[in-house]
């Protein structure tokens, strides 16, 4: 896959800035090799995060985090920007082209692989300090940032499934597919199913897909024939397909009612697969019933997805040396851990281990297994990608085509976009 070179200077750009750690608000700029942190002359970068404004992450943000980083690097102040989620993509996309883009941001995901391939980010795989942090966060997360060869990210928080269940219909979380299997069927004579998805795209089927042995590419995401449509990935979907034909998979997986939490608190459903915003949410409902563990081994083993955000660097940027010792900060043990302290679940390993991850007890589950939590296919097309994989799964668990078809359908259109085409 060839980038596409939107901005034709952005390379010549970004090597330019980098060494001179340059200042857009006038006079003398710091040269090259000088400590920007430590320049006279003050330099001001833009950051756009999609915290909202009541939230404690922008409070703990602008009260904690960027006192702290102004403190330890006087030469650079941060404008942290509040942008809406919804419409971002779009706004971003014609900044690409208009202008406007900011210096650093705290990018979702997803969007990563797009936005490199579009050649507005800084490459960050040879800057001073990299490697280092490349080594001290969880690979999962880091693979979200890469793109033919190279970082154009920092993960910065994280998040992923586990086996959320009622205490009360489960007693013991069942730890392979066979024990889930079996603790369904007997659930099933008292009118609870046994697992409920919040849905049939990726992010609620992969952690089972994977972990039942299916595969969407090959290593390097650039054919998904052959492996989307393998016998293993066809086993894979047929074990969830089959799940839901023998009434033990609730409704909601396929768009029904109750929905995945309703149906969870109401006790319609005994289990489910989530992020750790559900406790907090419907604890107050269901107290210490609701309790958090490791998806159940599969043929795959216990594979869950990765979430969360990256923070990046565009190569518009006329500062981009400050921008890298204020993404280097926000990868502190010092910042991973203050954030984790409003609930943002850090990405490396320090910050797993900090009091304000370890003093949370349901987050133990999501620690343990964010050691086998796999990215989502990254990839610039993966929003077409993660649209033909929901028709796909949803075609197959409603029953509209074979599994075999599903799949093969789904590759043959997954193929073109993973060339580029």
């Amino acid at each position: 896959m060839r980038r596409r070179a939107i901005i034709p200077t952005i390379a010549g750009l970004a090597a330019l800035t980098l060494l001179a750690g340059c200042s857009g608000d006038g006079g003398e700029q710091p040269q090259a090799g000088d400590d920007v942190c430590a320049s006279e002359t003050p330099v001001t970068i833009t950051f756009w995060h999609t915290y909202s404004t009541d939230s404690a992450e922008n409070t703990q943000l602008n009260d904690v985090l960027l006192p702290e980083f102004e403190k330890e690097c006087p030469g650079v102040t941060v404008d942290a920007v509040v942008m809406p989620y919804d419409g971002l993509h779009d706004q971003l996309i014609a900044a690409v082209s208009g202008g406007g883009l900011p210096d650093v941001m705290r990018m979702d995901i997803i969007w990563t692989p797009e936005f490199a391939d579009l050649g507005v980010l800084t490459p960050l795989d040879d800057l001073d300090g990299f490697s280092d942090i490349a080594n001290t966060v969880l690979p999962g997360p880091l693979s979200t940032n890469e793109f033919e060869g190279q970082h154009y990210g920092l993960p910065l928080d994280t998040n992923t499934q586990v086996l959320v269940y009622n205490s009360e219909l489960l007693p013991e979380p069942p730890t392979t597919f066979e024990e889930l299997t079996a603790d369904a069927e007997a659930l099933k004579s008292q009118g609870v199913y046994g697992l409920a998805l919040g849905g049939a795209g990726p992010w609620n089927v992969f952690p089972w897909f994977w972990s039942a042995g299916g595969t969407v590419t090959d290593d390097s995401y650039t054919k998904a024939t052959g492996y989307l449509d393998s016998a293993a990935s066809q086993a894979a979907l047929q074990w969830l397909v089959d799940f839901n034909d023998a009434g033990l998979l609730g409704p909601s997986s396929i768009g029904g009612s109750p929905d995945s939490w309703g149906g969870f608190s109401g006790g319609d459903y005994a289990s489910l697969s989530d992020g750790p915003w559900i406790f907090p949410s419907l604890s107050g409902d269901m107290g210490d019933k609701i309790t958090g563990a490791p998806l159940p081994a599969g043929p795959g083993g216990s594979i869950s997805v990765v979430g969360g955000e990256n923070l990046v660097t565009f190569a518009t940027s006329d500062k981009q040396a400050a921008a890298w010792e204020f993404s280097k900060f926000m990868l502190s043990d010092f910042a991973q851990g203050a954030m984790a302290e409003v609930g943002q679940l850090p990405v490396t390993q320090a910050g797993l281990e900090s009091d304000a991850v370890t003093s949370v007890p349901y987050l133990a589950a999501y620690v343990q297994q964010l050691q086998n939590a796999q990215a989502r296919t990254p990839v610039p097309a993966w929003p077409q990608i993660d649209q033909i994989l929901t028709d796909a799964f949803t075609a197959a668990l409603r029953g509209s085509k074979p599994v075999d078809q599903a799949l093969s359908d789904a590759a043959s259109q997954i193929d073109p976009l993973l060339a580029g085409d």
